[in-house]
């Protein structure tokens, strides 16, 4: 229990001030008046002079002084420096100190990396112990943490390299610490996204031992000279409770696997001196070395029971060696390349292996004989793990990053090994995504890629379909409002398809990203012919042709109530470049129905210049107040409607090629080159966070779900993000909008329950529409969850089902009671009593819905 909670670093880890950049919160605004007073201060006040909090004021705030003094010349303004007396002014900072950081705290926006849907560049992937998870490793580099079930996404971390490795009690990732920043071993927690721990001293090829306690890895070998001996590595031994390097056992050429026998008392090693190396933890020493290969050992595993030890090569074997008398068992040979991974069956009497040769072999461990010979793998096989709850046998494959897997299947998959069948599999190839839209239910993306459109399953991240065109490409894929019809640009026009059968259901002309009013009535296509036209749904039939751009209308947005329609010029070749337009859509339809809809029509009441180059994209804010432009000037820039006015300009380091408004409004988020997505809160117009891409691809693929809980990317893959609003503390893992989230912050953060089986605190309480009642179980148990009122009279029962021991504290594993009773009507206010049955255990809690 100790050691799972030091492996989640629950001990107070905060990341240290070089990584303190990347956190997407605002620490505060400074007018141009506080930044010079900054500078005074600076210039004036002497150590010990100014008290601490004024010391600790003038350090958070001269990075940010710095860099505003720094651009002031491309205003063309320059401001006089502020003579104030020293204890004014000092006084002055420390307000706006205090007044400015919670208030931008308040707005801020927390962001979880949830997972990409498709794999990008893989050279590694290793299963949680129970087989639960899988961590898969790329090349961009991110580490990303799957379902080993479902093949759902879980978490991704970011700017993450290195072979991963599960924490025993599965709630923390290991990797190795950053090459190029610093000399540490990362523990990163699974349910939070979040960095926990650094362990000091940097290694790879990290494995934990079974208690947790340890961790085994490797590092550079260096002579009496302390010189680096090229080509050997040192086995090191890590202490978690200490959070150091405690023990160097000895060197070995280029290893490449080590494994701990079920005791933790023993420690193989492998590497490319054809040799297996035997080491005895307690005593630092080597025990034995075990030869008979005739190429690098890849990998090695003990048996459940630590009486043998499998090591695969590369001369194509595998050997399995009797660990206490130290010699060769048997040679399993059939693979024809390099066998880089093997694992035992729970029970230990099946060994199974994957190749360079994209094969996957079962062995049985007591004759020595092959039983299953698994085909299916494009790559060379990197994973292979029995599940224990049902013996099901998972593998992976690599992948390269560029080109030779456009045709590639699924990157996992899964076996049943009796029948030697294919039972499912999960992670397709990723390709560049150009456009993103989450349909009106939430519950699907549409993407863009290599001229088809993807349909995603955003619950599982499984694709579930394709829309691909006859002839040509499709691209700028759009539901309509009702979901059931998509609009896409294509190479014969405009196309539409019919969602369910995925089938095609008209061809319009025009081109260019296609824009359906809010009641799906109406259609906009912009054409390079210098028109934009509305087209009936229904009929099909164009109902309004209006003048535009002097070069394609190339992105069209209508406003929320469907009044106008905004579009952004594609260049400015023959006309006035980087232009938005505005149109009136009942003048123009009323003017149509007179003149007839085949008519150019000057239905436009403005026309907005600011952008110095194209315009990319164009939205209104869900109020319809304002409308957002991305160009490729490297700005977003915000106009007031009805003012007919630009309001800001936002400024990225990249072009913004994609824009989306958040459905509160508060936030919008931008797109650029890469997919680098930078975030704005909208009411002061300041930068609050940047989520990294892979430097790769220029998408456009930018989109939030209906009800703001999600935020994806275009990128290699689609990217999900979690979004919650952050109320100045770590994250929190139910985070409703507006609602603080200290108290489920520190349920999170607790360690495991004592006992085992609780019914924690629900968040939030008060509550008002819903809530969730968090829990933990010490054993596996099925879940009832029932609700009662005041009086003690039945309002509600969710059967949650079987559920095995763990924590069930994360919003998408606690219960959720959605404040209505059986019959889906909303109760009233007042207490109400949740009672928590987990087999013949019953536990109950108050909570109060307040509205």
């Amino acid at each position: 229990m100790v050691a799972g909670r030091r492996a989640l670093g629950l001990d107070g880890y905060k990341a240290p001030a070089e990584d303190a950049g990347r956190d997407a919160k605002c620490i505060g605004h400074l007018s141009h008046g506080a930044i010079e007073a900054l500078a005074y201060i600076e210039d004036a006040v002497r150590p010990g002079i100014a008290s601490p909090d004024a010391e600790r004021v003038i350090a958070t705030m001269k990075p940010i002084a710095h860099s505003r003094r720094a651009r002031a010349p491309e205003s063309g303004h320059t401001r006089p420096t502020l003579r104030l007396p020293l204890a004014i002014l000092i006084a002055l900072i420390a307000l706006i100190a205090a007044l400015a950081t919670p208030f931008c705290l308040a707005n801020a926006m927390e962001t979880k990396a949830i997972g990409r849907f498709g794999f990008d560049g893989v050279y590694t992937m290793v299963c949680s112990p129970s087989t639960a998870m899988v961590g898969v490793a790329t090349e961009l580099p991110d580490v990303q943490v799957i379902d080993g079930r479902t093949g759902r996404p879980v978490v991704a971390f970011r700017e993450v390299a290195g072979r991963p490795v599960f924490s025993l009690d599965e709630r923390a990732l290991i990797v190795p610490g950053r090459l190029q920043v610093g000399d540490y071993i990362s523990l990163w927690d699974i349910e939070s996204g979040q960095e926990t721990r650094r362990l000091q001293g940097r290694g790879v090829r990290l494995t934990p031992s079974p208690d947790g306690d340890t961790i085994a890895g490797v590092i550079q070998a260096h002579d009496a000279d302390d010189e680096p001996v090229p080509g050997y590595g040192d086995i090191a031994l890590w202490s978690v409770a200490a959070a150091r390097r405690v023990a160097v056992l000895g060197s070995h050429r280029w290893v490449r696997h080590l494994a701990f026998n079920p005791d933790g008392g023993t420690l193989a090693s492998c590497g490319d001196d054809d040799a297996v190396r035997l080491w005895d933890v307690a005593g630092r020493r080597e025990i034995a070395t075990l030869v008979g290969h005739t190429g690098g050992v890849k990998c090695v595993a003990f048996s459940p029971d630590g009486a043998i030890l499998a090591s695969g090569s590369e001369d194509a074997t595998v050997k399995l060696w009797d660990v206490g008398a130290r010699r060769e068992i048997a040679t399993l040979a059939g693979h024809a390349g390099a066998v880089r991974c093997v694992a035992f069956s729970a029970d230990g009497g099946a060994l199974a292996s994957g190749s360079d040769d994209t094969m996957v072999r079962v062995w049985d461990v007591a004759s020595a004989r092959e039983t299953a010979a698994l085909t299916g793998h494009d790559y060379g096989v990197v994973m292979v793990a029995f599940r224990p709850v049902d013996g099901a046998l998972l593998s992976g494959n690599a992948l390269p990053s560029v080109g030779g897997w456009d045709a590639a299947g699924d990157t996992i998959r899964v076996w049943d090994v009796p029948s030697q069948r294919q039972v499912d599999s999960f992670g397709p190839p990723a390709v560049h995504v150009a456009d993103i839209m989450f349909s009106p239910d939430g519950q699907t993306i549409v993407s863009s890629a290599a001229g088809e459109a993807l349909l995603w399953d955003v619950a599982t991240g499984r694709r579930v379909g394709a829309i691909t065109a006859a002839r040509g490409w499709v691209s700028h894929p759009t539901f309509s409002p009702d979901g059931e019809i998509l609009a896409a640009e294509g190479s014969v026009g405009i196309t539409l398809w019919d969602v369910a059968t995925r089938s095609l259901a008209a061809t319009l002309p025009g081109n260019g990203r296609p824009a359906f009013t809010p009641d799906g009535a109406i259609l906009a296509v912009g054409s390079r012919d210098r028109v934009v036209t509305l087209w009936d749904v229904a009929s099909l039939e164009r109902v309004a042709t209006l003048v535009a751009h002097a070069d394609t209308s190339h992105t069209l947005a209508f406003s929320p109530d469907g009044s106008v329609l905004a579009g952004g010029s594609h260049n400015g070749i023959r006309g006035p470049p980087n232009t938005v337009w505005l149109w009136d859509v009942a003048r123009a339809l009323d003017a149509a129905s007179a003149i007839g809809p085949d008519v150019p029509l000057m239905a436009d009441f403005a026309r907005w210049h600011g952008h110095r180059d194209m315009v990319l994209d164009v939205e209104f804010s869900p109020d319809g107040r304002l409308l957002a432009s991305g160009g490729r000037d490297m700005t977003s820039r915000l106009w007031d409607v009805a003012a007919s006015r630009e309001v800001a300009v936002l400024d990225a380091p990249y072009r913004a090629r994609g824009i989306a408004f958040h459905p509160d409004g508060r936030t919008l988020a931008s797109v650029g080159n890469g997919g680098h997505v930078e975030l704005w809160d909208v009411g002061s117009r300041r930068h609050i966070g940047t989520l990294a891409g892979s430097d790769r691809g220029f998408p456009h693929a930018i989109g939030f779900s209906p009800d703001g809980t999600l935020l994806a990317t275009g990128d290699r893959g689609v990217f999900l993000w979690g979004i919650g609003d952050s109320p100045g503390e770590p994250p929190t893992a139910v985070d409703p909008q507006g609602k603080t989230g200290s108290t489920w912050a520190q349920v999170k953060r607790a360690g495991p329950t004592p006992g085992g089986t609780a019914f924690l605190p629900n968040y939030p309480n008060p509550f008002n529409p819903e809530t969730w009642v968090p829990f933990d179980l010490s054993e596996s148990a099925n879940i009832t969850v029932s609700v009662y009122d005041a009086e003690g009279h039945a309002v509600r029962r969710l059967d949650l089902g079987w559920r095995p021991a763990g924590a069930y504290r994360a919003r998408d594993r606690a219960a959720h009671w959605d404040g209505r009773n059986q019959q889906g009507e909303v109760v009233s206010s007042g207490v109400y009593f949740v009672e928590l049955i987990a087999g013949g255990r019953r536990i109950t809690r108050r909570i109060v819905l307040r509205k």
